[in-house]
């Protein structure tokens, strides 16, 4: 699908979270799987999250967007279910704990949902309800804080 110059960054970094999400659901080696996934994390996924909050959904807030819409409460309601996640996994990592294999494959699940809805849902909600005007704002909005 193509997406509007001022989403594409943000499912660019959806495209490699889905590739974390699948090796989580399919690891075998679980302790690597885990410390792979939290390097990604702490190099993409929570800057990305940090992104949407402060740049993303504040900017579709000015442009009249209702925020109290299911997609996006549901959106941020998953980004903290995923950071409780991955604290939680990230704890035991510290503390030498084994890691189950339904962890991964929980936090694999819901990043992947996470994604869907955000590429599914959210994006062409977007796309449809800001004008051209709105929409190269926003692009230039992110692009001034660092992108995703």
């Amino acid at each position: 699908m193509k997406r509007h110059p001022a989403l594409r960054d943000f499912s660019d970094d959806h495209h490699q979270g889905l590739v974390q999400a699948r090796r989580l659901r399919r690891a075998t080696d679980t302790e690597a799987a885990a410390c792979d996934f939290l390097a990604f994390w702490l190099a993409d996924t929570k800057l990305h999250f940090r992104r949407e909050e402060e740049d993303l959904l504040p900017a579709l807030a000015l442009c009249g967007m209702d925020l109290e819409h299911e997609p996006f409460t549901r959106m941020l309601s998953q980004h903290a279910r995923l950071r409780g996640l991955v604290r939680r996994l990230d704890g035991k990592l510290e503390r030498g704990e084994p890691v189950e294999k339904e962890e991964l494959k929980r936090i694999g699940t819901l990043l992947e949902e996470h994604i869907r809805l955000e590429e599914r849902v959210v994006f062409p909600l977007i796309e449809t309800n800001l004008t051209e005007e709105d929409l190269r704002t926003l692009g230039e909005t992110v692009a001034r804080n660092g992108g995703p």
